[in-house]
């Protein structure tokens, strides 16, 4: 990411959790910055089983259609990279 900003929140990780709180901030007005390598950890699960509302499905199409709700959200941005390091600064952090 060649500009820095600053974000309210930097979530790391976009999959059910990261999604999840990247809207409920995004609907909050936060600014809020979502970094997902695009690599889960469930990838090589075939379907998901006992998600209300989501059973069957597989973990890419549920991501897909949390990632198209969040994106709603003109406060929410996403980059697709690696978070690889963090520091705590006088200002909060930097990743």
């Amino acid at each position: 990411m060649a500009d820095l900003k600053q974000f309210d929140v930097i979530i790391i990780g976009g999959s059910y959790s990261g999604m999840a709180a990247g809207m409920a901030l995004g609907r909050a007005l936060k600014q809020v910055l979502i970094i997902d390598s695009g690599n889960p950890c469930n990838a090589p699960t075939p379907h998901s089983h006992n998600f209300l509302t989501q059973d069957g499905k597989t973990p890419l199409q549920i991501a897909t259609l949390a990632k198209q709700q969040v994106e709603k959200y003109n406060t929410v941005t996403f980059f697709n990279g690696l978070a690889t390091h963090g520091i705590k600064t006088d200002n909060g952090f930097e990743i």
